[in-house]
């Protein structure tokens, strides 16, 4: 579905436009009146969402509600000179700005996460809704959702908790298609790096490798499922099993960057020796001239889908909490080899 040139001009009217439906059938819809199926009122509801809808309050004019939204991100995930989350927070930084809605960020440290410390967030009378970026334990996620006395989105994680919102990438889909890419390549013998008791994302993407290994009957090994770390909170590190593999699939880019060093430091060759591929596309510079085979996470996509829903929380529109999978695409890079078919 195209998203309209003008999110600010999106109207009921666009949306019927865009389902070829009649403009009381998205009037009711949005409403949460009757005379539309439940069917149909989810079609138009994602169609609102994809076409930057913004009903009521929400809407430009002069006597427009100021909003005010919080972002709650674990310290954890800060490390170093670039974070992937704060890419996501910055690109939702930027689509608040452009709607005239203040953010207000806020560090979660690691022992306020562990005592159930709330977040400064809940104390602040002008926060109208709240974006948690990045897996919090789901202790402190329940945590959150029960003591909150705002609208709350979880992004790029989610957790076995009714009537909740997460945003999400398509993990278990990308990681499949990169498994299956590294198969039709002519390698047999991969393993999958990435510690499955971590997080979410993570055990999602492992049973993509699974279902891509599974459908064409090649052996799973435990000992090709190698942890990059010990829990939610650890340090990535990577070590190479006795009995080389020979290819990686990395549950994300940094842990594949790391994965190449310690390759490289071990004698290996990427990718003459062995082939690695990662997730999210998140690492800018080339790995020595290797250009990591990824796949490109739709940070833009997900940031958009997030405010929105997010909105439609705060103007109490008929609203139904739900996963929402947000799909990316292939970037195949030169970090394998076209071996054979």
């Amino acid at each position: 579905m195209a998203r309209a040139k003008n999110e600010n001009a999106v109207t009921q009217s666009d949306i019927a436009r865009e389902l070829n439906i009649s403009v009381v059938s998205v009037s009711n819809a949005l409403s949460g009146r009757k005379g539309v199926s439940d069917e149909l009122r989810q079609r138009i509801i994602d169609a609102a969402d994809e076409l930057g809808y913004r009903p009521g309050k929400l809407q430009e004019g002069s006597k427009k509600k100021v909003l005010h939204i919080g972002v709650l991100i674990s310290k954890r995930y800060l490390a170093g000179t670039s974070s992937f989350y704060m890419n996501i927070y910055q690109k939702i930084a930027m689509l608040a700005n452009q709607r005239k809605i203040f953010t207000f960020l806020e560090i979660l440290d690691t022992e306020e996460e562990t005592t159930g410390k709330k977040p400064d967030l809940f104390e602040n009378s002008q926060i109208d809704g709240i974006m948690v970026i990045g897996e919090l334990s789901r202790g402190y996620t329940k945590m959150l959702k029960e003591t909150g006395s705002v609208p709350m989105v979880f992004v790029d994680y989610y957790r076995d908790i009714p009537d909740t919102d997460f945003i999400i990438s398509d993990g278990y889909t990308g990681t499949c298609q990169l498994t299956r890419m590294l198969i039709r390549a002519g390698y047999r013998k991969i393993a999958f790096v990435g510690n499955l008791q971590a997080t979410s994302s993570i055990l999602d993407r492992y049973l993509g490798y699974r279902k891509a290994m599974m459908e064409k009957r090649l052996t799973l090994r435990e000992d090709w499922v190698i942890k990059d770390r010990e829990d939610l909170c650890g340090e990535i590190c990577v070590k190479l099993p006795p009995e080389m593999p020979e290819a990686f699939v990395c549950n994300c880019d940094r842990t594949a960057s790391i994965l190449i060093r310690e390759l490289k430091k071990n004698g290996y060759r990427v990718p003459d020796d062995v082939g690695v591929t990662g997730f999210d596309h998140f690492l800018a510079e080339d790995l020595e001239g290797i250009r990591l085979a990824t796949y490109d996470v739709d940070v833009s996509a997900m940031a958009e889908i997030s405010i929105n829903t997010l909105l439609r929380k705060i103007d109490k529109m008929h609203f139904i909490s739900k996963l929402r999978v947000v799909s990316g695409t292939i970037v195949e890079g030169n970090s394998f080899l076209w071996k054979k078919e």
